[in-house]
């Protein structure tokens, strides 16, 4: 004797509104982690990308006489000169030492200047139109040379960028502070120091403590 086949059972709507709230409760519990992973690799990715500036800064240092990247040897000296770092980084492609525009940007990064009204991107190439708002992450001290009275594990070279201008009035210890729409959000920075080490610095004040352990702050400059 031939059997019927018996009818699938379906879900109900009240079984699948719990599958759903299940979902959802998992999903509420999984997307923060999963963003905090991922800013965890931008950040590492970030410090990478600093260490390998550095590198080049160290080896350009070597080729002029102990200083490290200025836009005029003398500019030491001739602090208006300094800003905005494209100067920098444009002189230190001209100069064979990076030649990739895109190390310049963190991942992390998403708007720059003043009112966070600039997308930030890599550049395409380094030329008229690449800029300190859109196309670089970081800021850079300027001043340093291998005859430095600093101490080298505790003097920052480089380090995320505020979203104000960090220039001019804003030198080492008077610099705007890190919010939210920053880098890596509030209250974190990654720094390289003078001995090319990255880390990640946290506190609340963190935009001015790196520099706290500076013995002769008065001939650096801070620029982005």
């Amino acid at each position: 004797m031939r059997r019927l086949p018996s009818r699938q059972r379906a879900f109900t709507l009240i079984e699948m509104l719990v599958v759903i709230a299940i979902i959802a409760i998992l999903a509420s519990l999984l997307f923060p982690a999963l963003r905090s992973a991922l800013e965890r690799g931008r950040r590492t990715a970030c410090r990478n990308n600093i260490r390998q500036i550095g590198l080049a800064m160290i080896q350009y240092a070597a080729d002029h006489k102990g200083w490290y990247p200025a836009v005029e040897e003398k500019a030491v000296t001739v602090r208006q000169n300094e800003w905005p770092i494209t100067k920098h980084v444009t002189n230190m492609n001209a100069r064979g030492y990076l030649t990739d525009p895109k190390i310049w940007v963190c991942s992390s990064d998403r708007v720059d200047g003043p009112g966070d009204d600039q997308v930030v991107f890599p550049a395409k190439a380094f030329d008229e139109q690449f800029n300190n708002f859109w196309n670089v992450s970081y800021m850079y001290v300027s001043g340093y040379s291998d005859r430095s009275l600093e101490t080298p594990t505790t003097s920052p070279v480089l380090a995320d960028e505020s979203n104000d201008i960090e220039n001019g009035t804003a030198t080492p210890g008077k610099m705007p502070r890190i919010d939210a729409d920053d880098n890596h959000g509030a209250n974190f920075r990654n720094v390289l120091f003078l001995d090319n080490h990255a880390a990640g610095m946290e506190g609340n004040n963190i935009a001015n403590s790196i520099f706290d352990d500076l013995k002769n702050s008065d001939i650096l400059q801070s620029v982005d």
